[in-house]
């Protein structure tokens, strides 16, 4: 909707141009108006047309949330000349202004702007009036904003683009909009193609064959977890996926070398983003630590480890003492092992003896995703954050605000689930890391890799350059157990049979068959919790990939029809395919730190608002996330989607009381050891498996041939090696 108004005052405004203002609006149907949104400095003589939604903030009450804005047209001549011939305007008196009007109109302005010559019509014209009139039209901010938001950009990434582009922005866009991708965060290059094309960029224009070039290494790098491809492959595929005719691919890599958009060694060629990752990760660990860890005395580590053990009432393993007090001695350590061999344990003493021997230091845990996060904390009775709250995530810019500017405070940082996190993530982190004395990463070696690029945690440990601490024996002799004897029959490649008894089910059946098998046994499940949303939070269904009859897609609609089906009591929305029903179990797919809620969160809808209810007229979902409510619009759907039945890969880092695992032929190669001993390692009291057994047995033989392609051990080693 939108509202005319002039601009009164600023409530707040926040340095990347958030800001929260008041306006009297035009039609004096309210006296003022609290306006949200990205805004830069307002004229309080101009009235603007502001472009928006209302929405009811639960504490501040009504506000008008505005998109983008312009300058209304001026339509009274005494304004226009008062506008004519105020400072922006220099050497333009109100008298040369009075007859810019009088000869040119009330629409003198775009008049001008269409035909500067109509100026020589003006009687006591002269060029350097001329110039000092078209100079004040091209400071004209406000035309400056219409300009970029009808041509496809938000006001928050104007604001951006200003923060660092400043009075050349206009220069910049207009010239080469192709180099917001390589200035900002958070502005790729389909936004920036937008963009050009809009204000009339052809497709072989060779600003827009470097950033295409630039943008299809990367998305070839994500989809395969490389940093780099080999050069002769990047030509054949670019050369295959040209949108346009005329181009030269020699001109491409040349044009990409030089803007340093890409780095070429040897035969590689990097999206600079990764090499400059891999070569910050290798310097960070060579030069590591800052500052030294003060240095324990053994005999206070062996008397702590005692005390610890009577207050735990455990005794440890000789390789876990190892693990304690090669934690003390060494500034980096790895510590990897499988479920079930005391890693938890050992965190949970190694934290508690630091403290208690050193209570000077900051220590902080951490991990990839909220639960993995939550569920450390609750292991370990110390609190743990998500990596990305750790390091203060923004959404709206794609950066961490914590960084060598800004670094964290933090001595002994430990990071759990270590698999999980990408190359990038790694480099950020690093980044802002130059206060911490200690590191501790643990990590399960043989899970699944991280989605994004990179395998961090093998690259370090294959590098020999740190202290790496193997938990193999199995501890764990209680309800799970057998889960964790057949995760380790996997990892070990002997894995023969899967056994119904005790903590594991196996149900053969045909594929046809699986659906309806699944649909039982979840009821069952959650017949053991008094509450169905206890239930569902407890009870998982994994699968390997999203299509096909028993498909992660397929069987979120049956399970959600068999156990939230449709009621006239419960209000349901359509978004996209997917039918949302209040009661949904919902999988978050992207971090919100500003919510409190991150990528592979599990929660209940508790609401839906329809639009015509909302006084912005959009509709609005709200879901609970154990205790956090977090609010989706329109804009925000997309972060969420069913988690009755979710991927393994967004499972990784989390464990449930109960796992059910379709298992058919169809899921083809993706039935793999690593994604299988994943799968299983998810259950920690009860994993049932429903459909064909030799898709199961064959899959834990095949191994992913597949090694990625990094070369930051290569780098840690020319260093440290």
């Amino acid at each position: 909707m939108t509202i005319t108004g002039h601009f009164i005052k600023t409530i707040y405004h926040n340095t990347n141009g958030y800001t929260v203002a008041v306006f009297e609006l035009s039609d004096r149907s309210e006296d003022e108006v609290v306006v949200t949104g990205y805004l830069p400095e307002m004229d309080r003589e101009v009235e603007y047309e502001l472009h928006g939604n209302y929405a009811e903030h639960p504490r501040y009450g009504m506000q008008f949330n505005i998109e983008s804005f312009e300058k209304m047209r001026i339509k009274d001549e005494d304004n226009l000349i008062h506008y004519l011939s105020g400072p922006e305007f220099k050497g333009i008196g109100p008298k040369m202004a009075t007859s810019i009007v009088e000869t040119l109109g009330i629409e003198a302005v775009d008049i001008i702007r269409a035909d500067n010559s109509v100026l020589y019509q003006v009687k006591g014209m002269t060029e350097k009036k001329k110039e000092a009139i078209l100079a004040g039209l091209e400071k004209d901010t406000d035309d400056k904003y219409y300009f970029l938001t009808s041509n496809h950009l938000s006001m928050k990434m104007i604001m951006r683009l200003e923060m660092i582009y400043g009075e050349d922005l206009m220069h910049v866009v207009k010239h080469n909009p192709y180099q917001m991708v390589r200035d900002v965060d958070g502005i790729g290059f389909v936004t920036a193609d937008k963009f050009a094309r809009s204000i009339g960029f052809e497709d072989d224009h060779p600003y827009r064959l470097e950033a295409f070039g630039a943008y299809q290494l990367m998305q070839w790098c994500v989809q395969r977890g490389d940093s780099y491809m080999l050069v002769d492959e990047f030509r054949e595929k670019l050369d295959r996926s040209m949108d346009c005719e005329n181009y030269d691919l020699d001109e491409i890599m040349n044009g990409l070398i030089a803007t340093r958009q890409v780095v070429v060694e040897e035969d590689r060629i990097y999206p600079i983003s990764q090499y400059e990752a891999e070569e910050y990760i290798a310097q960070y660990l060579s030069l590591f630590p800052a500052q030294p860890f003060e240095k324990a005395d053994p005999q206070d580590i062996t008397e702590g480890i005692r005390e610890i053990e009577e207050e735990f009432g455990i005794t440890y393993q000789d390789r876990q003492k190892e693990a304690i007090e090669a934690f003390f001695d060494s500034d980096v350590m790895i510590l990897t092992g499988g479920p079930g061999t005391g890693k938890t344990t050992i965190v949970r003493g190694m934290v508690k003896l630091c403290r208690r021997l050193f209570p000077q230091y900051n220590v902080t845990l951490c991990a990839p995703t909220g639960r993995a996060s939550k569920r450390l904390s609750e292991l370990t009775e110390c609190d743990a954050r998500t990596v990305h709250s750790l390091l203060r995530w923004d959404k709206d810019t794609g950066r961490f605000a914590k960084n060598e500017d800004d670094p964290l405070d933090i001595d002994l940082l430990i990071i759990d689930e270590i698999s999980m996190l990408d190359q990038w993530v790694f480099y950020n982190l690093f980044k802002a890391g130059i206060n911490i004395r200690k590191l501790i990463l643990i990590g399960d070696q043989d899970q699944l890799p991280s989605v994004g690029i990179g395998c961090v945690l093998k690259d370090l440990i294959d590098s020999d350059c740190f202290k790496v601490v193997r938990l193999e024996k199995i501890y764990r002799q209680q309800e799970g157990s057998d889960i964790i004897s057949l995760a380790d029959e996997i990892k070990r490649d002997v894995c023969q049979d899967v056994v119904s008894e005790n903590d594991i089910r196996f149900f053969e059946c045909d594929p046809y068959q699986i659906r309806n098998l699944t649909l039982q046994v979840v009821e069952h499940a959650l017949s053991r919790y008094p509450d169905i949303h206890d239930g569902f939070m407890n009870v998982q269904v994994l699968a390997p990939k999203y299509n096909g009859i028993n498909g992660i897609d397929a069987l979120n609609v049956a399970l959600q029809k068999q156990f939230n089906p449709p009621d006239k009591s419960k209000r349901e929305l359509q978004v996209g395919y997917r039918t949302y029903r209040v009661g949904d179990k919902i999988l978050q797919l992207k971090n919100q730190p500003d919510d409190d809620v991150f990528n592979g969160d599990i929660g209940i809808l508790e609401e839906i608002v329809y639009s015509r209810e909302d006084v912005n007229n959009q509709n609005r979902m709200v879901v609970d996330f154990d205790g956090i409510i977090v609010e989706y619009t329109s804009e925000t759907f997309m972060n969420i989607t069913h988690a009755y039945c979710i991927s393994v890969h967004k499972a990784q880092g989390s464990e449930y009381p109960i796992v059910i695992m379709p298992m058919a032929n169809e899921y083809g190669i993706m039935l793999q050891k690593r994604l299988l001993y994943t799968a299983v390692s998810r259950a920690y009291e009860s994993l049932i498996m429903i459909g064909q057994k030799q898709a199961f047995l064959n899959g834990v033989k095949r191994r992913d041939h597949y090694e990625r392609k990094t070369t930051l051990k290569d780098r840690i080693l020319r260093i440290l090696g």
